[in-house]
């Protein structure tokens, strides 16, 4: 790669570089010298040079005494005010100090001159001589006075060179210490770019490497998935079973009734829950015969018999004897012995109950007798569930919901223990699959409980 072009160096550090451009630049700056060094901007640059500016003329005098005031001051002539500012600033500022004892040693020197040049000749002079000695003697003070002011202003700049290199000499430390530093900066900025260059190539590596892994296992599961374990003909489509155990409907199912749908189609197995469970084992319990039945006929229940019933759709069935022309329904409570409700008679063998005739939750008993000629005829008491009111309100959503699919409402019922209702949802799924393994483990299952 060649050295970065100045597109690059905007790009770069307006971090707008595609990955693969910025790994690429950073292998070359982990390499290239020169580059590196440009990573200091010309901005910070001229930032540290100004600020090295503001420096040395902050260091420089500003309020200094002049030298004409310097001079008025030792010949006496300032006011009161100028004379106290000028001794207040020599008190605090050392170069004008060292002006003003230079000055004032120069002084004391010219006023020790030989007095022979100060007396006045005796002997007598033309007045030509008297104006060349006249002449001479201003030249000759004008002459010391600008000397004077020459060697003064010789001193002033002497004295303001010595500061200014001073001031240079701390210059030029301060910028050795400013190379030092970036210098330091350079191999920090080096370091640093290289670790984050070996972080990047390895957090590159574990993310191929985990795609790769994620890649080969979804193609294991989209092939092992796809592989049909079971299918057969709901009335609401064609169900799938995979071999992952994963249940394809044509409706939407909930997983925990696609769950119980496998367990019995798989295991013939059916999960109630626990309010229902405990309703069947009562209702499956044997119960004790009320009175003397010896001798007498029997009546065979049809159903509910060991069952559960919704609290609107109670209806009583029996089997009819011969001679039999009156019929009669007894309900008893959960031991049968105490009876809470009859019916009056008919010659019917069946009967609906009346609307709100049994409390929801309850387990009742109930018998039926007949009269055949002038002997009297029986059945054995059986029990029944009557829903509580939240089984209730499931069931009758779901068979709102899924009333389509037979295979949904079989596991339903059975889930409930509506035993009748599930039986015959299987024979609609026994229509639709003729000897299918998977509907004869359910009926089986189905039937088990009945026989109970």
């Amino acid at each position: 790669m060649e050295h970065i072009t100045q597109e690059q160096w905007k790009r770069y550090k307006a971090m707008d570089l595609d990955t693969e451009e910025l790994v690429r630049i950073d292998d070359h700056l982990a390499k290239c010298e020169e580059c590196r060094k440009r990573l200091l901007s010309e901005e910070q640059l001229e930032r540290a040079i100004d600020r090295l500016h503001r420096q040395i003329s902050a260091a420089l005098p500003t309020d200094c005494i002049t030298y004409d005031l310097l001079a008025d001051y030792i010949d006496g002539r300032l006011s009161g005010e100028e004379k106290a500012r000028v001794e207040e600033h020599l008190r605090v500022c050392a170069h004008c100090a060292e002006d003003f004892r230079s000055l004032s040693e120069f002084c004391s020197t010219l006023q020790e001159k030989p007095k022979e040049l100060a007396q006045p000749v005796t002997s007598q002079l033309s007045w030509w001589q008297r104006v060349k000695d006249a002449l001479t003697s201003r030249w000759v003070i004008a002459l010391e006075v600008g000397a004077l002011a020459f060697l003064v202003l010789l001193f002033a700049v002497h004295q303001g060179q010595q500061r200014f290199a001073n001031q240079l000499q701390q210059l030029g430390l301060q910028i050795a210490h400013l190379h030092e530093h970036v210098k330091g900066l350079e191999g920090q900025i080096q370091k640093l770019q290289q670790e984050q260059l070996v972080g990047l190539r390895n957090q590159l590596t574990a993310v191929q490497q985990r795609l790769e892994a994620v890649t080969k296992e979804e193609r294991r599961l989209a092939y092992t998935s796809t592989l049909p374990l079971m299918t057969l003909k709901d009335t609401a489509g064609t169900v799938v079973l995979t071999e992952d155990r994963h249940l394809e409907m044509p409706i939407p199912l909930s997983s925990e009734w696609r769950g119980r749908i496998l367990e019995l189609l798989l295991e013939g197995k059916v999960n109630h829950p626990a309010n229902v469970k405990v309703a069947m084992s009562k209702v499956n319990e044997k119960v004790v015969m009320r009175g003397e039945t010896e001798g007498l006929r029997t009546i065979q229940l049809i159903s509910p018999v060991k069952t559960s019933v919704l609290p609107d759709q109670v209806v009583f069935r029996w089997e009819g004897i011969a001679g039999a022309n009156q019929y009669r329904v007894l309900i008893a409570d959960e031991s049968g012995m105490k009876i809470l409700w009859e019916s009056q008679p008919t010659s019917q063998t069946h009967l609906s109950l009346p609307a709100q005739t049994l409390k929801p939750g309850r387990v009742y008993t109930w018998q039926v007798e007949a009269l055949v000629g002038e002997e009297k005829a029986v059945s054995q008491p059986a029990r029944f569930w009557v829903l509580d009111k939240q089984s209730a309100f499931v069931v009758r959503r779901m068979e709102r919901q899924f009333a389509h699919s037979a295979l949904t409402l079989a596991t339903l019922y059975a889930t409930y223990g509506l035993w009748e209702k599930a039986i015959a949802q299987i024979h609609r799924l026994q229509k639709q699959n003729p000897n299918h393994p998977a509907i004869k483990i359910l009926g089986e299952a189905v039937s088990k409980q009945l026989r109970k």
